[in-house]
């Protein structure tokens, strides 16, 4: 029955208070009392309680070390104020005691306050600060990868682990409802539940789960790679892929998976949204196939064994396939952001002459990629390499043929 009382307390405590909002013993024996505990609905058997939930919760003693192991802080809780009034207690007892010592219990008791102090300004310290609550939910309300079913329930399911005083403004609690516009979060990509129903439960999320587990195990894995067709449903190409999976990477909206092929020496991606059937790979004996090492690739070594996802998606521009090289860019001074987007900070500036307002910068991608970045942006750069400039030539040539009078 100790035991209940105990869990009772706790859970209402944990209930009506967090750092930020104390309660008093008083305004936590009437929140018992609208639970309807009869058995806490007394005040000197929830003092009790409170004090052995104290003892059994938090640390022996305060120091500043284990600051962070109370799970409930109090007024006096750094002075040890719980050690305080048991003290006095004792005392007391000790005093009523025949042929106890009063001189040397007067002694103690003046070193003590003259009354045993109260236990108030209780705040149970909750698992996740608010700001650690609000970036769990940012980040699931922000997902292209959850359903809204899922959205719901997770964060439903966060918020009921903090205090009533936490607020969101993705989700009403009273209601149980997200409060955004779902069809504004989700990427391009997302998958409907009839859309999943209809490609036989395919699910991104899922998937990029099932992936990073092969790739923290260090297994290689199959899959069968799609492509949509005029009725928009999912056609899987013959060839089944096997891969050497490294990363996950996320490049404007679309989850990405680096690896490679084995018998390879170089990396490939492809497009996770794009993948099914996949599975880790087994040998003969049933065993899991153990990638291939990434140090062990070429592109890898001639980076000293270091590799960067970020340079690789700049490198990789509109996640192309052909090898990268220098090209040299005119940009006007004003423009950088437009780099920033797609090339990060894998850019470098000449410091060579340039027309007044312009700047020269030379940048590591795709040479066939670059040549639709640059008609993209035509009224912005000026692409400087003699061997693309001939590229979109030929590329502003078939424009003309197509579009022209």
């Amino acid at each position: 029955m100790a035991g209940s009382k105990a869990v009772q307390v706790l859970e209402v405590l944990k209930k009506i208070s967090d750092e930020s909002h104390a309660v008093t013993q008083a305004e936590l024996l009437e929140a018992m009392r609208e639970t309807g505990d009869a058995a806490t609905d007394i005040p000197a058997v929830l003092s009790h309680t409170v004090d052995e939930i104290l003892r059994q919760i938090n640390p022996v003693e305060y120091t500043k070390e284990n600051e962070a192991q109370y799970r409930i802080k109090y007024r006096g809780y750094r002075e040890n104020l719980l050690d305080v009034k048991e003290e006095i207690k004792e005392l007391k007892k000790e005093a009523r005691r025949k042929g106890a010592d009063r001189r040397k219990i007067e002694e103690r008791r003046s070193v003590l306050p003259a009354k045993a102090p109260s236990i108030t300004d209780l705040r149970y310290i909750h698992d996740f600060t608010d700001e650690e609550m609000d970036q769990m939910i940012r980040i699931i309300s922000f997902s292209d990868c959850i359903s809204a079913e899922e959205k719901t329930n997770l964060i439903g399911k966060i918020t009921d682990t903090a205090s009533i005083h936490y607020e969101t403004p993705f989700y009403d609690r009273k209601k149980r409802k997200l409060k955004f516009n779902l069809r504004g979060i989700f990427a391009r990509t997302y998958r409907t539940p009839e859309r999943e129903a209809k490609e036989k439960g395919a699910d991104s999320g899922r998937q990029v789960s099932f992936i990073q587990k092969a790739i923290n195990d260090g297994v290689r894995i199959g899959f069968r790679f799609n492509d949509y067709d005029a009725d928009k449903n999912l056609v899987p190409r013959k060839l089944e892929y096997e891969l050497n999976p490294y990363h996950i990477v996320v490049y404007h909206d679309m989850y990405y998976l680096i690896g490679n092929r084995p018998g390879m020496e170089n990396l490939s991606h492809y497009r996770i949204d794009l993948m099914s059937e996949i599975r880790v790979l087994t040998d003969d004996m049933g065993e899991h196939v153990k990638r291939t090492p990434m140090a062990k690739l070429e592109g890898v070594r001639e980076m000293g064994g270091t590799w960067n996802p970020v340079k690789y998606m700049s490198e990789h521009l509109y996640m192309g396939y052909d090898k990268p090289k220098h090209i040299r860019i005119k940009i006007p001074k004003d423009q950088y952001t437009v780099l920033h987007d797609w090339f990060g900070d894998h850019y470098r500036k000449l410091r060579v002459p340039c027309e007044e307002g312009f700047d020269y910068v030379d940048i590591v991608t795709s040479p066939a990629m670059i040549v639709h970045w640059a008609m993209q942006y035509a009224g912005i750069v000026e692409i400087m390499d003699e061997e693309i400039r001939e590229k979109i030539r030929g590329e502003i040539g078939r424009l003309q043929e197509k579009y022209g009078e």
